[in-house]
């Protein structure tokens, strides 16, 4: 059976695709079939968009911090699926929904997607994890070469249609001295920086 929904804390996830534009050298999934004790993460088949949307439905969202779209892949590869699933919960639901992306998803689909979030998303949070764009390429390993403007300038993009946008850097992939020039960067695409911890 297809795990579509796991929980992490007090936050519901969504898993819908195992695709992704970067091959990060830290990512979870090449440590584990699961994350934080959920079952395997890995997909036999995409879901369908009634499917995700049914399955997360299918939980009192009401006792939820936020429903969070991030899986064993890029979830904005997915995106009509995405904003279906997130028009239906916002129909019946006030709960916050973040998605978690690597900012490639305009180089992916050839066009700027961050309109489609205006009103459904209330959080986007761009994986920066390098200051520069020679480290980025080495740590996050993307499919694209301007991979690193084109999150840049995605996480611009999604800063005025989103209300909270934040990036965000992996504690032990960079030296801590670059962790203020982080938050400058963030800060200056609209963004605020949040630092996390190399198990999260």
């Amino acid at each position: 059976m297809e795990t579509i929904t796991y929980k992490v804390k007090n936050s519901l996830y969504v898993n819908m695709t195992n695709r992704c534009t970067s091959n990060c050298t830290f990512c979870i999934r090449s440590f584990g079939d699961g994350a934080y004790g959920s079952p395997s993460l890995w997909l036999d088949k995409e879901p369908t968009a009634d499917q995700i949307a049914e399955e997360v439905l299918s939980h009192d969202l009401n006792t939820f911090d936020e429903l969070v779209f991030c899986g064993y892949g890029e979830p904005t590869m997915r995106i009509d699926e995405l904003v279906y699933t997130a028009k239906k919960v916002k129909a019946v639901s006030d709960i916050r929904i973040r998605i978690n992306t690597n900012g490639h998803a305009n180089l992916y689909h050839k066009k700027d997607i961050t309109p489609m979030l205006e009103g459904i998303i209330d959080v986007v949070s761009v994986s920066l994890n390098s200051a520069h764009k020679e480290q980025y390429d080495k740590v996050c390993r993307p499919a694209y070469k301007n991979a690193y403007e084109a999150m840049l300038e995605f996480t611009s993009l999604s800063s005025a249609h989103v209300e909270q946008v934040i990036m965000s850097v992996v504690r032990g992939t960079i030296p801590d001295e670059e962790i203020e020039l982080c938050e400058k960067i963030a800060k200056e695409h609209g963004a605020t920086l949040r630092v996390r911890e190399f198990d999260q």
